[in-house]
Order: C-alpha cells, then structure tokens, then sequence
C-alpha cells in the first residue's frame, strides 16, 4: 500500500517537474543587447570654475585624521 502511494505522488511529481523544464519561452541566453562603447566628454580636461584659493583652503589629510579622532582642527 505504501509503495503504490509513494508511486502515485512520485510519478505525477516527477512528470511536472520535467514538463516545466521544456517551457518554449524561456529567454535567449544569446541575443545580448550591445551598449555604446564609454566616451571621455569633450570637456573632461576643464577645471571646475572658481580660484584656485578654494583648493588652499581644503583641509590636510593630517587634519581630517585630527578632527575624526579629537574633535578639533588644529590651525
């Protein structure tokens, strides 16, 4: 009894299982859309606008460790 019962639901299992496998609209692994290739803009060499003071006044890597670990910029 117990072994007709396992082949009832075993058989019909195994059977959907395999006929979910051979679905026809599963995608295609190899129609790949190609994307442009990357470009540097035309104005990639320019400096942001502003003096160049504002690059003086940037805080020193010495500085930023100072402030993380006490709280405080030293001048």
């Amino acid at each position: 009894m117990r072994k007709i019962f396992l082949l009832m639901v075993i058989i019909p299992g195994v059977a959907l299982l395999l006929s979910a496998c051979s679905s026809m609209d599963s995608p295609d692994e190899f129609s790949v859309l190609k994307n442009p290739p990357l470009v540097i803009p035309p104005d990639y060499h320019l400096r942001p606008p502003g003096a160049d003071s504002a690059v003086e006044d940037a805080f020193t890597p010495q500085q930023i460790a100072r402030r993380a670990l006490f709280g405080t910029v030293p001048k």
